[in-house]
């Protein structure tokens, strides 16, 4: 956790004067956490300061050694309070994924329910052991994975003293797989049996300034694969700081403390070290980055 808050204090220390430049005014609004695939975020108040309106909004993310884009369509303050449609996409080097959500972004946290396909780039299924090895799961010959998953997600932020507590349960339904086959979900880092599993997450963040524009803390996540009889933990570290209004540093680290199989880092979500760039239609300040 040292390593990644000083990451993420120089950089709002080498951000610090674009930062300051750009705040604006209803500091009370601070913005819900990002419900993305680590429902990590920075606070600042720039989200809810505009009007509420039809929209068009983007988010653009850096994802370790992968990309995720995302389109929202909606009423509302966005990516503050809204709901309506959003449209995501990813590309790491194992999948491509598409997914289309009804989502709704709420003062206590967020809701999102939808199709989601994955097209592996050079995955292969595995077939059903009892414990899933690194050469089971990287092995080159086999049928190439290729799935369509239904995504469940709640999200709630509590705040407490100095930071908040944030609670987050999905469920996920994965269609698709031949009898026979376990499938590695890229979006779990989980080898499951389809078609029903589930994740929960408790994490807590301190904030820093006011408004919060660096948070620091950590995770806990379990996982569990009714079909396998399969539970997995994970915990670590977390960070994110704002750049400026529209750009922040997100860094985080779920490493496996518990998973039945031997999979080394696969087992792991560092899925979430990188930038992510927020825009929208009606922005008051526009300006880059």
């Amino acid at each position: 956790m040292r390593s990644l808050a000083g990451f993420a204090a120089a950089l709002a220390l080498s951000m610090s004067n674009v930062a300051l430049a750009q705040d604006v005014g209803n500091a009370g609004a601070v913005s819900p956490p990002s419900a993305g695939r680590a429902d990590i975020g920075a606070g600042r108040p720039y989200w809810g300061a505009g009007p509420v309106r039809w929209f068009a909004a983007g988010t653009f993310e850096s994802a370790g050694i992968g990309i995720r884009t995302g389109l929202d369509l909606g009423y509302g303050r966005p990516h503050h309070q809204w709901a309506g449609l959003a449209v995501e996409s990813g590309l790491s080097l194992n999948n491509l994924t598409f997914g289309a959500y009804a989502r709704a972004q709420l003062p206590w946290g967020s809701i999102r329910f939808g199709p989601r396909l994955v097209s592996s780039l050079n995955q292969k299924l595995i077939p059903e052991v009892d414990i899933v090895t690194k050469p089971l799961l990287e092995v080159d010959a086999g049928i190439r994975s290729k799935y369509l998953a239904l995504d469940g997600e709640v999200n709630v932020n509590i705040p407490l003293p100095y930071g908040s507590l944030g609670l987050l349960a999905n469920a996920y339904g994965v269609f698709g797989v031949p009898d026979g086959y376990f499938v590695y979900e890229d979006a779990l880092r989980t080898v499951l049996q389809p078609p029903f599993v589930g994740r929960g997450r408790v994490s807590y963040l301190a904030g820093i300034g006011k408004p919060a524009t660096l948070r620091v803390g950590g995770l806990v996540e379990l996982i569990y694969n009714p079909d396998r009889d399969l539970v997995s933990v994970r915990t670590g570290p977390a960070v994110a700081v704002a750049l400026t209004h529209h750009l922040e540093a997100v860094g985080v680290a779920a490493f496996s403390v518990y998973n039945p199989d031997e999979i080394g880092l696969s087992g792991a979500d560092l899925g979430q070290i990188g930038f992510r760039y927020k825009w929208a239609s009606g922005d008051l300040w526009p300006e880059f980055p």
